[in-house]
């Protein structure tokens, strides 16, 4: 006779599983128990942590992922946990089975473990996530491999590169830029219109002629010029001003596009939860393929150039520097230059691409705030007309020159705190065992500085100078602005510091060090292409805003939600300019 043991109650249906079996049955409940408390997250004592987080196998991931993917924006989410946590230091439990992310919004002692802290490097997972770049100095942490490449590229930053190609062809994009505005504002009548991919055009083109020089013609910006010249404004439908024009856009060629295509890889392969296996896999397929085969066929094409051009005497490309700078290096060590290495090609594709991304969202934030406070705008435009009387008086624009001499006080001023507002966060490993405000951090631990929370964009919290390193307590304390206005607005006079001299006369100067930032970083991993951003967005912007008012745009084209990647970029960036 069969027995039931689903109708037998619970004590003999027990009694029905031999002793063995139930043993072997508990062993295993046991053992996946303790498995289960063994890979929950593990906290760091004494830094404060979401208690719930360390009773879910996934701790806090699931709560940033919601977040980030309404957002797009891992700071913000960050700055959230300090602040709920109400603390400069705390910990967050983001990859499973590894150890805590330490979130610390304090900039005195960010600064601290940049600049002077050996024992912080490059993070592993932002090194294996760029993997897809090859030889790329980003790809390094701070040893000889990054020294190397950096001396390799040590002339593209010199003023004597940047004012006789780098800023001639910024100045040259940007009359190509107003030729397009004026294009889109004849088909708009009035109507807003994106410009986001201008800029992004505009600074890629930059960014060839920084590589290439005149070693390659095509552009991304020259397409959409003819293609939108041949509109009418008939074939526009009506529609009211507010509503923004819609245009096609041309296609560009597939190494642009590669440029496009290859940074959205690697910031999709950080983020995925096991990188190296992603890339093996990604590899083989033919939309990877393409992208890289693309790259490395024309770069070495160009490189092939620059090789024949060096030769014949000819040192003007940025990797025609890179060759002579290589020549140089393999004679003081004895062999012979190798001007095949992979290191040429992935260099120049590296800073190609960080400089056309960064630069471009750059300016896209520039012209969203000055469309946004017209008196901001208005006091630029007489800044630069004081600066450059001669173009205001002769009625032109000025030239590159002119821009390069002025000193406009002022729009350093905004293009700093632009910066400031949009900074994305900076994060370093720690090598060994180490200390961050006298807590105890274990080697490997990626540290996440932010700079879009307390004594950034809020006022600092307080911390005991005692818990400080002694780098931190020994360095200079700069005098810190005023943290009781809102440092969430938009006030470029937080920059400037006004003098009068002792006949009354005022003067102004731009003060870099006014305030924490921490945009382009800080010490020996400080952003390499600065100075080339920088004299990229000076020169355009003052075209722009030489020879067009920004208008308002309605409040629905004026958001300020960002994407973050390489650079924090605006999700949308309208205008609607004005000829003067």
């Amino acid at each position: 006779m069969s027995v039931n043991v689903h109708e037998v109650p619970l004590p003999q249906a027990i009694g029905l599983v031999s002793p063995r079996v139930f043993g072997i049955f508990s062993i295993v409940a046991v053992c996946l128990y303790a498995l289960y408390r063994w890979l929950l997250p593990k906290p760091i004592p004494g830094i404060p942590y979401n208690q719930k987080a360390t009773t879910m196998l996934f701790g806090d991931a699931p709560d940033m992922v919601r977040e980030v993917s309404v957002t797009g924006e891992l700071r913000v989410w960050c700055a959230k946990q300090v602040k709920k946590l109400n603390s400069p230091i705390c910990q967050v439990f983001i990859v499973p089975f590894s150890k805590p992310w330490i979130l610390l919004a304090d900039f005195r002692e960010a600064r601290d473990i940049l600049t002077r802290r050996k024992e912080f490097d490059k993070s592993s997972f932002l090194i294996n996530g760029m993997a897809p770049m090859g030889d790329f100095h980003g790809i390094y942490k701070t040893g000889e491999a990054f020294k190397a490449n950096r001396q390799l590229i040590q002339d593209l930053m010199t003023s004597t590169f940047l004012n006789n190609l780098v800023g001639p062809a910024a100045h040259a994009k940007g009359l190509e830029l107003i030729k397009l505005f004026e294009t889109k504002m004849r088909l708009a009548k009035g109507r807003p219109f994106s410009v986001k991919s201008d800029f992004e055009y505009a600074s890629l083109d930059v960014m060839l002629s920084f590589a290439f020089s005149n070693n390659w013609i095509k552009t991304a910006i020259g397409p959409q010029l003819e293609l939108l010249s041949r509109m009418n404004p008939s074939e526009i439908p009506d529609a009211s001003p507010d509503e923004p024009l819609t245009l096609p856009k041309a296609p560009v060629d597939d190494f642009l596009m590669a440029i496009y295509e290859a940074p959205e890889v690697v910031e999709k392969l950080i983020n995925a939860p096991a990188p190296k296996i992603t890339l093996w896999w990604w590899k083989k397929q033919a939309w990877y393929k393409k992208i890289f085969d693309v790259k490395d066929r024309v770069l070495r094409e160009q490189v092939a150039i620059a090789i024949e051009n060096y030769r014949g005497g000819r040192v003007e490309s940025g990797i025609e520097h890179m060759l002579m700078r290589e020549e140089a290096r393999a004679e003081k060590q004895g062999r012979l230059p190798n001007f095949q290495s992979n290191v040429l090609v992935d260099e120049i594709f590296g800073d190609i691409i960080g400089g056309h991304h960064t630069t471009s969202g750059a300016m896209m934030w520039l012209v969203k705030y000055l469309t946004d406070h017209p008196a901001v705008q208005t006091k630029l435009r007489a800044k630069l007309h004081e600066a450059l009387p001669l173009a205001l008086e002769e009625n032109r624009l000025p030239t590159f020159e002119e821009l390069r001499w002025a000193k406009i006080p002022y729009m350093e001023a905004i293009i700093e705190e632009m910066l400031r507002l949009n900074a994305v966060t900076v994060t370093r490993e720690a090598l060994c065992d180490t200390q961050i405000l006298g807590h105890h951090i274990p080697k490997g631990t990626q540290v996440f500085l932010v700079s879009n929370g307390p004594g950034f964009l809020s006022p600092s919290m307080p911390i005991d100078d005692s818990l400080r390193s002694e780098t931190s307590r020994a360095a200079k304390i700069r005098a810190t602005w005023d943290e009781t206005q809102d440092l969430t607005v938009f006030d470029p006079e937080r920059w400037l510091v006004y003098k009068t001299d002792e006949n009354g006369v005022e003067t102004v100067e731009f003060d870099g060090a006014a305030g924490p930032q921490l945009v382009f970083g800080l010490g020996p991993r400080a952003c390499w292409g600065r100075r080339l951003a920088h004299m990229e967005m000076r020169t355009i912007i003052s075209m722009l805003v030489w020879h067009f008012e920004l208008l308002p745009t309605p409040q629905a084209l004026s958001s300020y939600s960002g994407l973050e990647g390489i650079a924090r970029v605006p999700q949308m960036c309208y205008i609607r300019p004005k000829k003067l």
